[in-house]
């Protein structure tokens, strides 16, 4: 007789979970992407950044309508760029005004600031830039893959780990995130073509390396760092001209601080200067 009120009791406790649940699972079909959007600011006015990456990269998995992914992607963009206290945004600014003129101090800056926002891609990106410069590209790496991994739709982030490969000569992993890359296309193109412009270079595939070079030119012809590649293939191919050598030190050494800001993605933007001047004198002195 006893069996009688505890299966009673237990359907009836089963029937209130399995209500409860139809409520969470109809409510959790009935959340829109838009819904997610708002829900992930509303982590980001928490400073809770990682969380609401990770509730992005998940609606982003999910979601099959292209409108709705791009609109996801840019909010994870958006938040995990975002800078939650002053203090690391003034870090950051330093440490971006410091890179041409004192690259060393500058990672000093940048490295203060992520410790304050870890997870802020604006920083990590910097700082892979900045580790790139100082020749301490397996650092490079390991700070953007990491980030990667909370953001792995980050077309930036993407070139910089391609960047790292490449200062590490790893061209075979470097080939695996160009193929995978999607931002080949888009703003970045010509940062990607100097990553296949110096692939080609190295294994002595001049006529690759010169078409290559034709295609990014079109992009920016004023780009200061398409003059040092135009240079070096003329060198490789016992070419006597010193013209494109003679632009990229003119450019550099010009290029105002909006110009150099523009092309920053780079981090080694007008960072040959030294290289190509030292060839020049020696050049110039021989010719005397």
């Amino acid at each position: 007789m006893r069996l009688i009120p505890k299966r009673a009791a237990l359907c009836a406790a089963l029937s209130f979970f399995c209500l409860n649940l139809f409520a969470q699972t109809k409510s959790a079909k009935s959340e829109t992407y838009k819904d997610i959007i708002e829900k992930a600011y509303n982590l980001s006015l928490q400073k809770d950044r990682q969380q609401a990456l990770k509730i992005l990269a998940s609606a982003i998995t999910r979601e099959t309508r292209p409108q709705a992914i791009a609109e996801l992607k840019k909010t994870a963009q958006d938040i995990s760029t975002l800078f939650f206290s002053d203090k690391s945004q003034q870090l950051y600014e330093t440490g971006i005004s410091l890179r041409k003129t004192d690259p060393a101090q500058g990672l000093t800056k940048i490295t203060e600031a992520q410790r304050l926002e870890p997870e802020n891609s604006a920083i990590v990106n910097e700082l892979a830039k900045l580790l790139i410069i100082k020749g301490d590209c397996s650092a490079a790496l390991d700070a953007v893959t990491k980030q990667l991994l909370l953001i792995p739709y980050d077309d930036e982030l993407r070139l910089s780990q391609g960047q790292s490969y490449a200062c590490l000569g790893q061209w075979i992993d470097y080939q695996r995130v160009f193929d995978a890359a999607d931002g080949k296309h888009s703003s970045l193109q010509k940062y990607w073509l100097l990553l296949e412009i110096d692939r080609y270079f190295k294994v002595k595939n001049y006529a690759k390396t010169q078409e290559i070079l034709t295609q990014a030119k079109k992009l920016d012809p004023k780009y200061p760092e398409f003059f040092y590649w135009s240079w070096k293939i003329d060198q490789a191919l016992l070419k006597k001209t010193t013209e494109e050598a003679q632009k990229y030190v003119m450019t550099c050494k010009n290029i105002s601080a909006s110009q150099y800001r523009q092309y920053m993605i780079d981090p080694m933007l007008c960072r040959r200067l030294l290289e190509v001047e030292t060839e020049l004198k020696g050049i110039n002195g021989n010719a005397e």
